[in-house]
């Protein structure tokens, strides 16, 4: 099964101006992509670095009957156009993109957001101009996983400093190839473990060499330097939303460990207004899309349908989603 050409048959595409001004009114090609079921309770996915939304091809599978799916490729992405510097990729150029999506294109006056990695920050300023803006239909309910929401307990790796020290950044970036980089991310960011050989790291890799995607990583990364000041401003934020807040963690996460989740849980979701949950995957790693599709896909369907959960591990399995704390 070739994953990439499956998922970039479904492609539409839209010219989306950036309001960064340091990109003067740039347009940039934008791939997004719906699936599903029409008509049926909306899901909206946001996708992280460096990959893309085809990390949600095996999630659309599991709730593709149940569910209407959207997904884009913020810029610098996947099928989306990827500008060389001095292009300024920006979280919150990224956020108004996806609320316009949400709200102008889509149309969506009611849905579920789903986040990962990068795509949580996203998120998490969409979420905050929703509250000051009215930017768009705040979303029922927000379902965030593995990311690095709070850099002081993150784990970054070596080839993550490299790209963000501007002395080494290019010279990273010229001596990878996206074939390595999907190899060394199969090896050490999903479970089980996945070679290049495997159906989701060929599409990686695809992706990553779509439109010199590895050229453009030392760009893209900077999000990690812009949320730096800004990233606990944006958890306050949240901690006094109404939207009801998931955080579901891949446990063998190293680069955004556990230890992450449990802080962001403890210091701003577990008092927040609305209905609020935190699960743990036993059998993920960082990208739990990947890793346990069924298991995401049946805490969405809870989260969705909205009855009182006691705690609990799904299916009474010993490596089932553990519901490990709720509020109300």
């Amino acid at each position: 099964m070739d994953i990439f050409q499956e998922w970039r048959s479904g492609a539409e595409s839209l010219q989306w101006r950036s309001l960064t001004p340091a990109n003067h009114g740039r347009e940039v090609e934008i791939f997004h992509r719906r699936s599903g079921t029409p008509g049926a309770p909306a899901l909206v996915c946001v996708h992280g670095f460096p990959t893309s939304s085809i990390d949600f091809f095996a999630l659309t599978r599991e709730l593709g009957s149940e569910f209407e799916i959207f997904v884009l490729d913020f810029p610098g992405f996947g099928l989306s156009e990827k500008p060389p510097s001095p292009y300024v990729y920006s979280l919150y150029d990224d956020a108004r993109l996806l609320l316009h999506m949400i709200g102008d294109i889509w149309r969506l006056s009611r849905y579920t957001l789903l986040t990962h990695d990068r795509g949580t920050s996203v998120g998490l300023v969409a979420l905050d101009m929703i509250a000051k803006d009215g930017a768009a239909v705040a979303p029922g309910e927000a379902v965030l996983t593995n990311a690095n929401i709070f850099l002081p307990l993150a784990n970054l790796t070596p080839f993550q400093k490299a790209l963000l020290d501007p002395s080494t950044a290019r010279s990273a970036a010229a001596e990878v190839t996206p074939e390595a980089l999907a190899a060394g991310m199969g090896a050490l960011t999903f479970l089980p473990r996945r070679t290049l050989g495997h159906p989701e790291i060929a599409a990686l890799a695809k992706c990553l060499a779509h439109n010199s995607g590895v050229r453009v990583l030392p760009d893209t990364i900077q999000y990690l330097n812009e949320r730096s000041p800004d990233e606990t401003k944006w958890l306050e934020a949240l901690s006094h939303l109404p939207v009801g807040t998931s955080l579901v963690w891949g446990l063998h996460d190293n680069i955004s460990p556990l230890r992450v989740a449990n802080f962001v849980w403890e210091a701003f979701l577990k008092k927040k207004p609305g209905r609020n949950r935190y699960w743990i995957v036993p059998s993920a790693d960082h990208y739990l899309q990947c890793d346990a599709p069924k298991e995401l896909a049946e805490i969405i369907r809870l989260t969705v349908k909205g009855d009182d959960l006691p705690l609990q591990t799904l299916g009474a399995r010993s490596d089932g989603p553990v519901l490990v704390d709720q509020t109300r």
